[in-house]
């Protein structure tokens, strides 16, 4: 995944990833949460991705001229029905919820046989 672009303007971003997805190049706006109006514009300002970095090149170009031809398009709708739906997102944020607590659990009990390893000493 590579940035594209930055811009203030989210309507310019969404044209941009309108006419790259028209064009078989999927690609996603970040840094429009509302932890912009807390934080300084110029420090979280909204960019554009592309999904794959092999269309990088395709998708500058085209958003320099939009006649430009893509050759590493996609198929747009078969990109988004391979995407996890929500439940399987929570699903996969669960199961590394539960491995990040299991290798601290683990390294606390390492902790603890050390500790006492050296205090018998």
């Amino acid at each position: 995944m590579k940035m594209l672009t930055r811009d203030g303007n989210h309507d310019y971003l969404v044209s941009l990833k309108n006419l790259l997805e028209e064009n078989g190049i999927p690609s996603v706006i970040q840094g429009t949460e509302t932890a912009r109006m807390i934080i300084p514009t110029f420090l979280l300002e909204p960019t554009l991705w592309v999904y794959f970095d092999e269309q990088f090149e395709d998708a500058s170009r085209l958003i320099i001229d939009n006649e430009h031809v893509v050759t590493t398009g996609i198929s747009i709708e078969d990109f988004y029905n391979n995407q996890p739906n929500k439940k399987e997102q929570n699903s996969i944020f669960v199961n590394e919820l539960g491995n990040l607590a299991a290798y601290v659990i683990l390294v606390i009990l390492i902790m603890v046989v050390i500790t006492a390893i050296l205090a018998a000493q």
